[in-house]
């Protein structure tokens, strides 16, 4: 039963992203650490953390028709709790979630007008670390996914 509750919640990101998407990528614990090419324990260990994450790249229509709402507003119907809205100067950047440990699911949103992002990531992650990662990004210690075409 655990099954079916967990997949309704992942359908109703994919029921929108499928519907708007130019791309789609699913990554794994195990894909995640592939793009770690210095092998920066800090990032290994955030991604120890995470069970399934799912990015799409979607269409203008997404972003122009504001679509993406709907879908935020159904998982907030089912209880999940909004941890980051912000949204002005043409960039809108939502981050909902189930509060209940056992299930620890997200949903996002990063919109603007050249890029139009949706993420889905069931797991955990050190959100306090994200900073630090960030930092790392920059200084090329990752696989850069922009280099391989792969999210145009």
């Amino acid at each position: 039963m655990a099954f079916l509750t967990t997949h309704a919640q992942e359908s109703h990101f994919k029921e929108f992203a499928d519907a708007h998407k130019k791309r789609a990528f699913c990554f794994y614990p195990s894909t995640l650490r592939m793009l770690n090419i210095s092998h920066n324990a800090e990032f290994d260990k955030l991604v120890s953390g995470i069970e399934k994450l799912l990015i799409y790249k979607l269409d203008s229509v997404s972003y122009d028709d504001r679509d993406y709402e709907e879908m935020i507003e159904e998982y907030k119907k089912e209880g999940y709790d909004e941890y980051i809205n912000m949204y002005g100067g043409g960039k809108d950047i939502q981050l909902i979630g189930n509060s209940d440990r056992s299930k620890m699911e997200y949903v996002g949103i990063v919109m603007d007008k050249d890029n139009h992002l949706a993420f889905y990531m069931k797991g955990d992650i050190g959100w306090e670390q994200i900073p630090q990662l960030v930092s790392a990004f920059q200084n090329e210690d990752f696989v850069d996914l922009g280099n391989l075409n792969i999210l145009e």
